[in-house]
């Protein structure tokens, strides 16, 4: 009886799970392997259908030979560099801030406050980031210029128009990052912070030696959810400088993107987007594994 149990409780789990697993299996799994599929065909849209060939790894060899998609795989791995640090710092600040104060009326209103940015669509904040860092009419330049700067051309120069990528990605992800960290936060006891009060512990030292300690498998999962969104980072760059000035803020998603539909390069674009799969399954697993490291010791 007990067996009959054990093997329609499996049986149960599987159909349960079926419908979840085939979702991933038509929506990830096979357009994964139509693209790895394309990157070794000849294919380009503005050839006729019939002129589909295998041509091997020339597409890939076509690729890696590209600078300009060389630089973009050096300047994605920068950007995710910064924008992973700042995100998840300020979103820690914020968190800790948050929960350190007292629980009135208008600290719960600058928490809704403080999430909205979250909830407005990439594309959206993108275009009033471009506005605000408009060149000649841009708010932000007005306020350089109150203040007798010089008024900066944030899409026409190398580290300005970088520096503004960085920005918008931070702003519309602090969020995310503030409301993981407000959540890890309430799960640490009052009564540690109480007993390092009495001991005569500093607030930086509590911080240090028991908030961050305690909330380390937090910061771990934060950490690894932004780098590999932030390495997929697209609309910012479309939006505000379509990879310029001179290409020094393309990534590899609108390389990627650029290569199969405005040279329309369907061959060459599936293998950008096979390497690009590639670095970002390195980049998570070696995440996950220097954190895992982390939590042994």
């Amino acid at each position: 009886m007990e067996l009959i149990k054990g093997k329609v409780s499996r049986i149960l789990h599987l159909i349960f799970v079926a419908p979840s697993m085939i979702f991933i299996f038509l929506l990830a799994i096979v357009p994964l392997a139509y693209a790895v599929y394309l990157s070794f065909q000849n294919y380009k849209l503005t050839m006729p259908n019939g002129s589909l060939r295998f041509i091997g790894i020339e597409n890939y060899v076509s690729v890696i030979k590209n600078e300009a998609f060389i630089q973009s795989i050096g300047w994605t791995l920068i950007f995710s560099f910064f924008a992973v640090i700042i995100s998840v710092g300020i979103g820690l600040f914020l968190a800790v801030l948050l929960t350190n104060s007292d629980q009135s009326q208008s600290v719960r209103l600058l928490k809704s406050f403080l999430i909205l940015p979250m909830m407005v669509a990439p594309v959206v904040s993108s275009t009033m980031w471009k506005i605000l860092f408009g060149a000649v009419y841009g708010p932000i330049n007005y306020l350089i210029e109150l203040f007798q700067g010089t008024a900066v051309s944030w899409t026409g120069e190398t580290l300005p128009a970088r520096l503004a990528i960085v920005v918008i990605d931070s702003w519309g992800s602090i969020p995310f990052c503030m409301l993981i960290f407000l959540g890890a936060l309430t799960t640490i006891p009052d009564e540690l912070y109480e007993s390092a009060l009495i001991d005569g512990s500093s607030p930086f030292n509590s911080f240090r030696k028991i908030t961050l300690p305690l909330i380390r498998n937090f910061i771990s999962l934060v950490v690894s959810l932004r780098l590999m969104d932030s390495l997929k980072v697209f609309d910012p760059i479309m939006i505000m400088t379509d990879g310029g000035p001179s290409g020094s803020t393309e990534s590899i998603g609108t390389m990627m993107y650029k290569i199969a539909f405005r040279y329309m390069d369907i061959g060459q674009g599936s293998a950008a987007a096979v390497i690009f799969f590639i670095i970002i399954a390195i980049v998570s697993i070696t995440t996950l594994l220097l954190t895992r490291k982390e939590e042994v010791k």
